[in-house]
This record gives structure tokens, C-alpha cells and sequence, in this order.
């Protein structure tokens, strides 16, 4: 049997690391044919084994269905998870009250970007989590891998063939062409610099994913807080150990603490110190590269929908919907906040079904019935 390595660069005959997942998906698949057999030509049958993105790939390649189709399957899982939940919304509490993860990407998006107009704000913000952690488990292997090896190239070939395995309602979209443009830059990055990752590209998804999960702290995310703390400790008292930068921390108390590395949890927990386990000049820091982080988000978000009406306020939801408690706690982000978010975007959305597209009055409602 013969077996084709994923994230490799080798792959069967004819086959490169610069085509699409859904490229390679099909000239592995026309390679893994057997071929006829025959008295003269006695070639072996060659099994492949593709990778999750180009099967993901393939998949959305032959998916034929028509949109109107894919939003009413999507209204039809939802209504019937909620119904098995109990609840009539998909977030309690700013968390999500139905699973939706296992849907097939096409099926989340349309969902996400509130395709036919008929998902509320709660079920577009599950979506987008949902589609976001299909993203992020797809990089994680690879990032891995990156950290260790140095091999940013194929850590972003890898999201580009996530990328490629997008339907066509999302491909259609400027974000799609914008983050897919942002990742072919910081390849080409990766590739001119080996062993360095790529920096200052706008958009980068790959480069927000790596920020975010850290490499320092291994399931920060899920982990005993108490034990991530302990783990932070460790860390940045090995930093300072190996510091040389002469304004670099080299203990506890004064320099400048690089928290790079570090995620959002294990930040939080350096700011919280809850166990008195940080120092006066490790929390403020820690908070200062909270505040950074978060501003840098909201900013990002914010450049991002500024053609999608509607859009920051359902970012923002989405933000909160994805912070641990701690992470909540630590930036400020409090349940009084989000109500005020969710609110306000309730406001927005009530406002906009007073009106026809072409500014028209829709229907003579009392005003009553939208405050």
C-alpha cells in the first residue's frame, strides 16, 4: 500500500504542493485507479490515502446542492437540536446551547452569513464557532508540527486546502478572496524564509490561530486553570533565564516580559492570579498585552464587516460566545457588556425589518413594536 503524506511536499506522481486540495484530490484519485489488467501489463492496484482537506476538498466539489436546499437542511438540524435541547435559542448566557460541529462546513456557513435571511443572530454566532473550530482543528497538527520543524509553508498549505474546500456561496464572498489572498502572501513568505514564520500580513488567519492557541501551554484552553497558572510560572521563569536582550525580563519584577507565546487562558491567568503565584509587574504586563490583544480584535472585526450591515455586533457576540470565563473575567468582558451588545444588536436587527431594501416602509407597525 502506498500511503500519501498529507502535509508533505511529495506526493504521488505529478502531484505539488502548490496545487489546490481540490487539485489533488482529483489527480490522487484518477492515480489511485486500478488500471486494466491485462496479459501484457501487469500494473498493481495503488491505494491513497488523502488528506482531511482534500477529502474535504472532494467533498464540496461534488456537492450539487442548490442553496435554497442547503439553508433548509440547515433549518431543519437546528430546529431539531434545539427541540432536544429544550430551548428555544442557541446561546444561554453568551454560550452555546446546541452542538452544531459536526455540520458539514457548506451547511455552517450558510448559517453563519445568515444565507436566505432566516437565522437569527444566536444561531449565526453558534454557526461561526462551530466553523471556526473546524478551522482551528484542522491547523492544530500541522502548527504543531510548524513550532517544531520550522515548515510555516506547510502549516499554510495546509489552510489553503482548508480554504479550497469552501462551497461556492462562500467562495463568492470578499472575505473568502481576501483571507485566501492573505494566505498565498505569508506562504510565499514562508517559502522565501524558511524556518521563519511570516509577519505583517493583513488578514493572516493562520498567524491570529498561532497568536491565540500560544505554544507554551499545552490544552490551555480546557486544562485546570489553577494548573495552567502553574504552567505559566514555570515558563516565564525559564524565559528568564534564557533572557540576553539587555531591557528583556530577567526576574519577576522589573524588563520586558515577551507573553508572545503565551494564549489568551494562560494571559488570563498571569492577570487574574488568583493563586498569588505573579508578581505586581507580571500582572500589569499581562493586562497591558490583554488590553493590546483585544483592542487589535475589535479593530480587526471591525475593519472586516464594515460592509456587512449588522456585522461588528454579531462579531463582537462571537467574541464573547468564544472567551473561556476566564478570559471574560480578565478583559473586562462582563455579562452586563454582552447584554448591552446583544441589545443593541437586536435594536439594529429590528430596525432593519422596518424597511424593504429600497428604504420603503415594509409594513405600518406601531413604533412600540420595535422598542
Amino acid at each position: 500500500m502506498t500511503t500519501i503524506n498529507p502535509y508533505s511536499s511529495v506526493y504521488a506522481p505529478g502531484l505539488t504542493a502548490g496545487q489546490t486540495a481540490t487539485q489533488r484530490a482529483n489527480q490522487a484519485a484518477g492515480y489511485g485507479q486500478t488500471r486494466d489488467q491485462s496479459p501484457t501489463i501487469n500494473t498493481p492496484a495503488v491505494s491513497v490515502t488523502l488528506s482531511p482537506a482534500a477529502q474535504a476538498a472532494l467533498k464540496a466539489q461534488t456537492d450539487s446542492r442548490a442553496t435554497e436546499a442547503v439553508v433548509a437542511e440547515a433549518k431543519g438540524q437546528i430546529a431539531a437540536r434545539l427541540k432536544a435541547a429544550g430551548t428555544s435559542n442557541a446561546l444561554k448566557d453568551g454560550n452555546p446551547a446546541i452542538d452544531l460541529t459536526d455540520m458539514d462546513r457548506r451547511t455552517l456557513y450558510a448559517v453563519a452569513s445568515n444565507q436566505g435571511g432566516g437565522f437569527p443572530i444566536e444561531q449565526q454566532v453558534v454557526a461561526s464557532l462551530a466553523l471556526k473550530g473546524q478551522h482551528d482543528a484542522a491547523l492544530a497538527g500541522p502548527a504543531a508540527q510548524a513550532r517544531l520543524t520550522g515548515d510555516y509553508a506547510a502549516l499554510y498549505q495546509v489552510a489553503l486546502d482548508q480554504m479550497d474546500a469552501a462551497g461556492p456561496e462562500e467562495k463568492a464572498s470578499a472575505a473568502w478572496s481576501r483571507d485566501r489572498s492573505a494566505l498565498v502572501e505569508a506562504r510565499g513568505q514562508a517559502l522565501a524564509r524558511p524556518g521563519l514564520a511570516p509577519v505583517g500580513v493583513e488578514n493572516d488567519s493562520v498567524s491570529a490561530y498561532m497568536a491565540q492557541t500560544g505554544s507554551v501551554v499545552a490544552g490551555a484552553k480546557t486544562r485546570d486553570f489553577g494548573k495552567v497558572a502553574t504552567d505559566v510560572r514555570a515558563a516565564l521563569d525559564k524565559q528568564y533565564a534564557l533572557a540576553v536582550h539587555p531591557e528583556a525580563a530577567k526576574d519577576p519584577d522589573s524588563g520586558d516580559i515577551d507573553f508572545r507565546r503565551f494564549d489568551d487562558r494562560s494571559l488570563a491567568a498571569v492577570a487574574l492570579n488568583q493563586d498569588g503565584q505573579f508578581s505586581t509587574h507580571e500582572v500589569r504586563q499581562a493586562q497591558t498585552e490583554i488590553r493590546s490583544r483585544d483592542s487589535a480584535a475589535i479593530k480587526a472585526s471591525y475593519q472586516s464587516t464594515t460592509e456587512d450591515e449588522g456585522g461588528f455586533g454579531k462579531a463582537m457576540i462571537t467574541r464573547y460566545a468564544g472567551m473561556t470565563a476566564e478570559e471574560r473575567q480578565a478583559s473586562g468582558w462582563t455579562p452586563a457588556a454582552y447584554a448591552k451588545i446583544v441589545e443593541l444588536q437586536a435594536s439594529r436587527d429590528k430596525l432593519a425589518q422596518m424597511f424593504n431594501a429600497d428604504g420603503a416602509v415594509a409594513s405600518p407597525p406601531s413604533l412600540l413594536d420595535y422598542l
